[in-house]
């Protein structure tokens, strides 16, 4: 007897397999959500904005990319790009990469040199622009400018050479908190709205291109939130939750138990 049921969910099963077999333990991909501004894979020979903005980059200097270690290792598309210490990729001045009210800036990050400054991702020059997340002899720092001036969160010595990890920064108007693997490392009280500098928004740089990161990274996000820990990606068990449809999977995964 034709089971229409049964149809229906054959092909959805192998979709949600499909999809769960790209996320291994080493890392995952996260899935552009609306908030979030800005989102690159970095998948080989990739540059490309998943999010709804589609923001153009441009890679200065060497594109290379690898599978570092065993990041990705269930994700056969998936890479990471190298950062060879004059590589570094441009996203212009992209206006719609900087919010007036909150905002979250992280990547997985593999540093193969921690010597003086290493950026990995800033809207700032000499002058302030509005954000600037790096490390600093192995201490990681997120610094914001905005109407009430500008401060950071950092923490000293907490990032490792050759090893993967994930480092984020907030701003929810109120606070600026720095979490290295999920979990909070430091937080100072700040006010006001970003100030953005008519400056690039750079990955592995800043706007004069100095402090150029070493080594590799991946999954960079920018949001117009200030996320909190148990959305950041190593608290995560499997996909990031998207915007709740007929066509995402936690609601297919219900009807499917249905």
């Amino acid at each position: 007897m034709f089971n229409s049921k049964l149809c229906y969910m054959v092909p959805c099963l192998l979709i949600i397999v499909g999809i769960m077999l790209c996320y291994g333990d080493g890392g995952y991909e996260y899935i552009p959500d609306e908030n979030t501004l800005g989102l690159w894979h970095f998948n080989d020979g990739k540059v490309t904005d998943e999010s709804d903005n589609g923001v153009k980059a441009d890679i200065e200097g060497k594109g290379a990319w690898d599978n570092n270690q065993d990041w990705n290792k269930e994700n056969v598309a998936g890479k990471s790009f190298k950062f060879d210490g004059d590589s570094v990729i441009s996203l212009g001045k992209a206006d719609e990469l900087i919010p007036d009210i909150a905002i979250t800036v992280e990547a997985w990050v593999y540093p193969e040199d921690l010597t003086g400054w290493r950026l990995i991702c800033a809207n700032w020059d000499g002058p302030p622009g509005a954000f600037h997340l790096g490390v600093s002899n192995g201490g990681a720092k997120f610094h914001i400018n905005t109407s009430k001036g500008s401060s950071s969160a950092e923490a000293g010595g907490v990032l490792e050479l050759e090893k993967w990890q994930h480092i984020a920064g907030t701003f929810d108007s109120k606070t600026i908190k720095l979490y290295i693997n999920g979990k909070e490392a430091a937080s100072t009280n700040h006010s006001g709205k970003l100030q953005k500098g008519d400056y690039d928004v750079v990955i592995g740089s800043k706007n004069t291109r100095q402090f150029k990161w070493v080594g590799f990274m991946d999954e960079i996000r920018i949001s117009d939130i200030a996320r909190e820990a148990d959305v950041l990606s190593p608290n995560l068990k499997g996909p990031q939750a998207v915007e709740l449809t007929h066509n995402t999977l936690p609601i297919l995964w219900g009807n499917l138990k249905q």
